[in-house]
Formats: C-alpha cells, sequence, structure tokens
C-alpha cells in the first residue's frame, strides 16, 4: 500500500510524541519503532525525523542530550 505524502508529514509529528512518551529514545530507536507501529508501511530515513525533532525541541516539546551508549 501507498500511503499519501501529505497524510505521512500530518501523523508525524503526533506518532514521534507518542512514541516518546512511551519514554526516552534515540533517532534510530524511534525510525524502528514507527516501521513496528506502521507494519512496516512507514519507512522514515533520518532526514525525515531529525529536522522534526529540532522542530518540536525549538517549540519547547521535546529535549535532547547526549548520554553514553552501554
Amino acid at each position: 500500500m501507498d500511503i499519501d505524502k501529505d497524510l505521512v508529514a500530518a501523523s508525524a509529528t503526533p506518532l514521534v510524541l507518542a512514541i516518546l512518551s512511551e519514554g526516552e529514545n534515540y533517532g534510530y530507536a524511534i525510525i524502528k519503532r514507527v516501521s513496528e507501529l506502521s507494519g512496516g508501511e512507514l519507512q522514515w530515513t533520518d532526514g525525515m525525523l531529525y529536522p522534526l525533532l529540532h522542530r518540536l525541541e525549538r517549540h519547547g516539546y521535546v529535549e535532547s542530550f547526549w548520554g553514553r551508549s552501554e
């Protein structure tokens, strides 16, 4: 099934906020979770996710931080 680009764009913010409401996360894990939640129908890239995260941070909806991987 081919999902309309406008629908993907409109649902991106609430989808990312819903994923982050589950707990702290990082970019690759968010992309993977989007794919899981959509049954593989949505395949996001870094180029789609990170501008959205930066915009959410500018508006005060999310915070970013650096951490060490375990």
